[in-house]
């Protein structure tokens, strides 16, 4: 009885933990507006604006790369990218977003035009640095969001 009272309660903790350890990078990029961003953001009304972003069509493009990896290397692997960026650095810009990826990029849709901004420089960061798209990976591949 005591062993499984123990496993339960180890299970409930591991379970519970759904805190991830923040990048210090792209925690700064997310405030540091030196940082050109990546992609185009546009107004599409009052308060009602698009980001979009298509990979395919950079001069480094990581959709090869991306798709040597077991991944779709378009717009569904970069929703789960930018999912991870955005939990290893601002959780709370989730709630103002909606991803609508496609086969070959991604648009985000938000009320919050900083966010956004906010996003282009996050896909900055991790464009430059082949480590933290790694563990953006990682972290959008534990919570069922890469493709």
């Amino acid at each position: 009885m005591r062993l499984l009272s123990f496993i339960i309660g180890l299970t409930t903790l591991i379970g519970c933990s759904n805190s991830i350890e923040k990048n210090d990078k792209l925690v700064h990029a997310i405030n540091d507006t030196s940082i050109s961003i990546r992609g185009n953001l546009i107004k599409i009304a009052e308060n009602d604006y698009r980001y979009d972003y298509y990979d395919v069509t950079e001069n480094d493009s990581h959709s090869e790369y991306l798709q040597n990896k077991g991944f779709q290397g378009g717009g569904y692997s970069w929703e789960g990218i930018v999912y991870g960026a955005i939990k290893l650095s601002d959780p709370n810009i989730l709630n103002s977003i909606r991803f609508d990826p496609e086969a070959e990029g991604l648009a985000i849709w938000s009320t919050d035009k900083t966010n956004l901004e906010k996003i282009g420089r996050l896909i900055a960061v991790v464009k430059s640095d082949n480590g933290i798209l790694t563990e953006c990976i990682r972290v959008a591949k534990n919570r069922l969001k890469m493709e």
